[in-house]
């Protein structure tokens, strides 16, 4: 048996812990950060517009709100009043599918949220099935919907139905 100097235990014990305590910090870190769902509520969810492009927009401020309005009700007399929103609380997601050959088509905003710097909009498509029976007439599909006012620039994670493929 051979001598120790004294608190060479202790030492060791704190270098030890210390050791896991890292180890746990890196396991947590970078590879999974913490995700908020950021909570959204529909402002509009038409089938027919005036936007005959696809588009994913986000709009923070009063008059892009006011032109957006605008191009989604445009041939509709008369446009319905544009809601109010407060833009120093709150921000518009919105997304359209642009022109489409008949009805049976939509978009919808499934969810909002952070990750870590990201801020990532999950959008799916939806189209008729096969032989479904559908309006014989162009749709513009567009959803738009309000959250709190974020900084990021979202990213648009896109998912299609299987009739859509």
């Amino acid at each position: 048996m051979t001598a120790e100097a004294p608190g060479v235990g202790i030492v060791a014990g704190l270098w030890l812990t210390a050791a896991i305590l890292v180890a746990c910090a890196a396991g947590t870190s970078g590879g999974s950060q913490a995700t908020i769902e950021h909570p959204f509520e529909t402002l509009l969810a038409e089938a027919h517009s005036g936007i005959s492009e696809r588009r994913r927009e986000v709009v923070r401020d009063e008059a892009s709100w006011a032109r957006l309005w605008a191009q989604i009700h445009a041939g509709f007399t008369p446009a319905p009043p544009l809601p109010a929103v407060d833009f120093a609380r709150h921000m518009l997601i919105a997304v359209a599918l642009g022109t489409r050959p008949s009805g049976g088509f939509g978009v919808k905003v499934r969810s909002v949220a952070s990750r870590g710097e990201r801020l990532e909009v999950s959008v799916a498509e939806s189209c008729p099935a096969a032989g479904a029976m559908v309006t014989l007439s162009l749709t513009q599909p567009v959803e738009v919907v309000r959250v709190a006012r974020l900084t990021q620039t979202p990213t648009f994670q896109e998912t299609r139905a299987a009739a859509c493929r």
